[in-house]
């Protein structure tokens, strides 16, 4: 065998090894020095965003890992063009000897921002605080392509219920481009709108991590798209609060909780509703209002009367209802207020002064013809 098929046959034979550790060398976390190393789903993006826009997604993020024996301090850093912004969800944190941190990463576009395509990097530097200062021990760093654009369109996607009415659930816009999906939009409370440039995206609705509803849609420039994903799950519907006043004082008494589930996914052996309440914005309350063994199939409607432990003051009440299946919270209400404008008495009001006034007036008078009876007696 000649040279040349020597080098042939021993290129064929290296090829798959070549591959294999390709493949590994990017499932590893980029690695800096002192076994300090980032992961995560940031590099792998391919972000295209309109002028006065902003991305934010759980997704989006990166891993920082300390695989070090000693603890260490992390900065956070970022390289952007101009009019570009990262928002991390931290910046500079400690990490212990063997610990990982997970940090969220948005972007944000500003109407300035010129567009075209760009490379923007997030560096994680570790840090040891010695006697001379700040003692940086290396770096790793990712990197993401971005591309801004001058066109936007405009997409509001709201979860609803089979009655058509919003509901609460984590609903996630992703743009498709070919085969992968990239992520564009994000929200727990059932209600996403963002501005977006034209193509083709699709829209989910989760409910206790599973997705019960998804639609696929193009948007064009300037085009304002409304997207409604009907959830067909366990939802509160015809939630409210009903204050009730005293008769007498006309002052608040209790507040009535009524609200119906409607069941229309499956039955469970158990779940639990919980009323959490806030007082001007603080949490104050939080009370189970009934448990169903089981939760049947259909609708269900319930009441509670709630009262304050602490009695009504002057305050802004919030009120949110939590179905609770497995330990976990499966949906929740969407939040009622209750402002109360006058601190109650407490029944004091319903006293009877003038009767009040009778009964000393008649004491006082066996008083006197006491005194009287004993000084007649006296002389």
């Amino acid at each position: 065998m000649n040279r040349h098929s020597w080098l042939k046959w021993g290129a064929i034979a290296i090829a798959p090894l070549v591959t294999f550790l390709l493949l590994v060398s990017l499932a590893v976390p980029a690695q800096a020095e002192g076994g300090f190393a980032i992961s995560g789903s940031f590099y792998r993006q391919q972000f295209e965003l309109p002028q006065g826009s902003t991305l934010k997604s759980p997704d989006v993020y990166v891993v920082v890992f300390n695989n070090s024996d000693s603890d260490l301090g992390v900065r956070l850093t970022s390289e952007t063009p101009l009019g570009v912004k990262l928002i991390l969800s931290e910046d500079d944190f400690q990490l212990k000897a063997g610990e990982q941190r997970k940090v969220e990463i948005g972007v944000e576009v500003s109407s300035e921002a010129v567009p075209g395509e760009y490379e923007i990097s997030v560096t994680a530097e570790p840090y040891k605080k010695a006697a001379t200062g700040i003692q940086i021990m290396g770096a790793a760093r990712q990197e993401a392509k971005l591309t801004i654009v001058g066109e936007a369109a405009s997409v509001e996607v709201t979860a609803v219920n089979p009655d058509g009415e919003p509901t609460v659930a984590m609903v996630k816009l992703v743009k498709q481009v070919g085969s992968q999906t990239f992520d564009f939009g994000y929200s727990e409370t059932g209600s996403l709108k963002v501005r977006v440039s034209p193509g083709d995206y699709s829209a989910s609705a989760y409910i206790a991590g599973k997705k019960l509803a998804e639609q696929s849609f193009s948007v064009a420039a300037n085009e304002d798209k409304k997207i409604a994903l009907e959830v067909r799950t366990i939802y509160f519907e015809g939630f409210g609060i009903v204050p009730n006043y005293d008769t007498k004082t006309h002052e608040l008494a209790f507040a009535q909780v009524v609200y119906t589930i409607n069941n229309l996914y499956q039955p469970f052996p158990e779940a639990k509703v919980v009323l959490k309440v806030t007082q001007d914005g603080a949490p104050l309350d939080e009370v189970t209002l009934a448990t169903l063994s089981p939760l049947e199939k259909g609708r269900l409607g319930l009441n509670y009367n709630y009262v304050p432990g602490g009695g009504w003051e002057k305050a802004a009440y919030a009120f949110k209802l939590d179905l609770n299946i497995g330990g976990e919270t499966y949906t929740s209400s969407q939040e009622e207020t209750l402002e109360v404008s006058t601190i109650p008495t407490h029944g004091s009001s319903n006293i009877n002064w003038l009767l009040i006034g009778g009964i000393a007036g008649g004491v006082l008078l066996v008083v006197i013809i006491v005194l009287l009876v004993r000084r007649r007696s006296y002389y």
